[in-house]
């Protein structure tokens, strides 16, 4: 049996088999007042009581399945499509369906408004969200316009409210059964809009390290420029970031048979700093190639003066040593803008060559002043981050400035005179000497080295 057509109890009656059976019967032979025929009358309405509530449970069961298929929909588009652009509306369409609304819409908690159904009933509906959202309602339901709108107050996203609502215009108001189909609704709604939300933060946060990643590399690439090999020069050279991306850096340049260089560490970690950290190095590389050899000072404020709005903008400063490096006569050539350590190993002791300079960033034009020194053959520059001097091991103790000081006196033999013979050496043995302080603890910021060593014997 099927269900009956819209408006089919209306109008003329229908005729049944069994009203052509009793007529056939009866038709010919029975008197008006023959009680057969009050019989016939009693069979017939009954007759079309019982189709009628047949038809009726049909109609019920039909809209019942309808309803449940709807329902199934709604629960399948949370999985299938999690993320996908339109998530939200196809729910909604299928919530129209599922409670026979004129309109469905979903005030989101950035202000976004999704719909489904009639343009004017939407729009009237908008409005009275819009309302409901700025209003003191505690999350749930609740009926208004006498039965013909039901509003739902979901649960709050960083203190911004998530409503949703149902509006039917010219149909019957929502009665017990559909206000349960409502509940399950703005159930499956909030599960679907949370968990597209969580989806597209992860996918939001796996493309920005994806990025991150990305010009990390290009950011490290700038690090692995080859040392040029000189006569007369050794160098050593090693930078470990603490993270992904880090901000310290070095560069060296032969420019005529003079080793410029520059070593630096942005203030910060991460991106940010790795981006400096390039325009660091290019600045430094026209420096280099821009001044003469004795000008290590001239090269430093050219750097920072073309770093300078670009630090200020973003906020961080760089501490920065610059130098040039003559192999033949051993003059050395430093500016030093705030960093450390910076110390020079030779027989006589370590010594630290302070800064001279503030750090890049800190002052468009600062004075300066810069360092002359003559590097014995034998004799070695350091130039570290504070990330060596400031690792800490299981219990929370630095290694310190001094312990490096003193490391670099005995790894260069300058009490017992059986010290290291190349800067690879030297650079390996404080490096190691660093991570077994540590002893597995995490380095909290980027541990840089460099060690230019000026070939010979003392």
């Amino acid at each position: 049996m099927t269900a009956a057509p819209p408006g089919a109890r209306a109008g003329r009656t229908r005729r049944t088999p069994v009203d052509a059976a009793l007529d056939l019967l009866l038709g010919a032979t029975a008197a008006p007042s023959d009680p057969l025929l009050h019989a016939a009358a009693e069979i017939r309405r009954t007759v079309r009581t019982l189709t009628d509530a047949a038809e009726g449970m049909t109609e019920a069961l039909v809209t019942s399945q309808d309803r449940l298929l709807a329902l199934r929909a709604l629960t399948r588009v949370n999985v299938d499509t999690l993320g996908a652009d339109g998530s939200t509306e196809r729910v909604l369409d299928e919530a129209l369906a599922l409670t026979d609304s004129d309109a469905v819409v979903l005030l989101s908690e950035d202000g976004s408004v999704h719909v489904s159904g009639d343009d004017l009933a939407a729009t009237e509906l908008v409005l009275q969200l819009a309302a409901a959202a700025e209003s003191d309602h505690a999350p749930g339901l609740w009926p208004t316009d006498n039965g013909r709108t039901v509003i739902v107050r979901l649960a709050e996203n960083a203190g911004r409210r998530i409503v949703l609502g149902f509006l039917r215009r010219d149909g019957a108001p929502f009665n017990t059964g559909d206000l349960g189909l409502i509940e399950a609704v703005a159930s499956a709604t909030e599960m679907m809009h949370t968990l597209t939300r969580l989806h597209l933060q992860g996918v939001r946060r796996a493309t920005i390290e994806r990025e991150h990643q990305f010009a990390s590399s290009l950011a490290q690439a700038v690090l692995e420029a080859p040392i040029p090999l000189m006569d007369g020069i050794d160098v050593f050279a090693s930078s470990t970031p603490a993270s992904l991306a880090g901000g310290d850096f070095m560069t060296f340049m032969d420019v005529d048979g003079i080793l410029w260089f520059a070593v630096g560490d942005v203030a910060g970690k991460g991106l940010p700093a790795a981006m400096v950290m390039t325009r660091a190095v290019s600045a430094a590389r026209v420096a280099f190639l821009t001044h003469r050899p004795d000008d290590a000072v001239g090269a430093l404020l050219a750097m920072g003066r073309e770093l300078y709005d670009y630090l200020d903008e973003v906020g961080l400063f760089v501490t920065t040593v610059l130098g040039a490096f003559h192999p033949d006569t051993g003059e050395l050539h430093l500016c030093n803008a705030g960093h450390s350590p910076v110390l020079t190993v030779s027989g006589a002791g370590v010594m630290a060559v302070p800064a001279s300079v503030p750090p890049l960033g800190i002052m468009a034009d600062p004075p300066a002043r810069g360092t002359v020194i003559t590097l014995a053959p034998g004799d070695a520059l350091l130039l570290g981050s504070d990330g060596l001097a400031e690792q800490e091991n299981g219990d929370g103790d630095l290694f310190g400035y001094e312990r490096f000081q003193n490391l670099c006196v005995a790894a260069a033999g300058i009490d017992s005179g059986a010290g290291t013979t190349s800067a690879d050496d030297l650079g390996r043995m404080l490096i190691a000497a660093v991570s077994a302080f540590a002893d597995g603890t995490p380095p909290s910021d980027d541990c840089t080295l460099a060690v230019i060593r000026r070939e010979g014997q003392a």
